[in-house]
């Protein structure tokens, strides 16, 4: 059981719905009202707030849990919803909702969200925008093939915007990357792996920069390419990946691919499942997990943190 005293907060746009002891109090989403719940929090023993990743609108609390030495825990909301239906609750309220995520986090043995290092927030900041302009851009470049030719212009005249806005975050990653020696020797390690890419290796630091103080079990899982049984009795169902972090996991991806091209040891390996019947996807998959394990290997090798 947490041994924490749990404070849930239900985040909206604007407030907070604040479940404190017995008091559940909505308060705006403003400093003062986070500074008055800091005083609140004060005589609890080991205060751990927990809340629910909300696209973005939790930012402000972590970062001020954060500043403040205040342990903070961001869940999954899927797994609270379940958690909810487990318990047979359909209701759904504020107030409801800051009660229900309390009794997730005292049944559960949460940790508190480490806070990530001012560089890697930044790297992903900056990786989040460029997957933006990306999407974007992939989406004009296919209006262009069938759009009326008068709209031609005009969707020609927002793709060289979105390729130089993104050729502007490059080269902002990139200072980021070359101004940090930490950001930097790790980054040259991972991309002397073949196959390992610049974008696999943007990725990797920003969005998984716990790689080395874990174990490869446990990077597997976070990068959500473990594969999970699907068995019962007699039955052996077909092994499944899900879950992790998937902007971790689109990278692996096409990295494996290049990988299954141009690294001789990954070429081998798929080349010997395929032969074994697997299916590509299937040992493309098994490839990103080998592809995985050595970046932490080479990793620790060189005694590199990245978070």
């Amino acid at each position: 059981m947490n041994q924490h005293t749990i404070v849930a907060v239900d985040i909206a746009k604007d407030s907070l719905q604040v479940l404190i002891g017995e008091e559940n109090i909505n308060i705006a989403f403003s400093d003062k009202e986070l500074a008055a719940l800091k005083k609140k929090m004060t005589g609890l023993e080991k205060p751990m707030v927990v809340c629910e990743a909300t696209g973005g609108y939790e930012r402000k609390l972590l970062e001020f849990c954060h500043n403040n030495a205040i342990a903070v825990c961001l869940v999954n909301p899927a797994r609270v919803r379940a958690f909810a239906h487990s318990e047979g609750l359909r209701a759904k309220s504020d107030p409801i909702d800051a009660k229900m995520l309390r009794r997730f986090a005292q049944g559960k043995e949460l940790r508190p969200t480490v806070a990530p290092s001012e560089e890697c927030q930044e790297l992903a900041d900056l990786l989040d925008r460029r997957a933006q302009l990306t999407g974007a851009l992939a989406s004009e470049k296919n209006r262009a093939q069938k759009c009326a030719p008068s709209m031609k212009p005009s969707i020609k005249r927002s793709i060289r915007f979105h390729e130089k806005e993104i050729s502007k975050i490059d080269e902002a990653i990139d200072g980021l990357i070359k101004n940090n020696d930490r950001l930097s020797k790790a980054h040259k390690t991972m991309q002397s792996i073949k196959g390992v890419g610049k974008i696999t290796s943007w990725t990797i630091a920003a969005f998984l920069s716990e790689i080395t103080e874990v174990n490869r079990n446990q990077v597997v899982a976070l990068a959500g390419i473990a594969p999970y049984d699907k068995d019962s009795g007699k039955r052996k169902g077909k092994r499944q990946i899900q879950a992790g972090r998937a902007k971790v996991r689109r990278a692996l991806y096409m990295a494996a691919q290049t990988a299954a091209q141009h690294n001789p040891v990954i070429r081998t390996y798929v080349e010997g499942l395929k032969a074994r019947g697997k299916p590509y996807k299937c040992a493309i998959v098994a490839a990103m997990r080998k592809l995985l394990i050595h970046i932490q290997s080479e990793l620790k090798k060189h005694e590199f943190c990245l978070a």
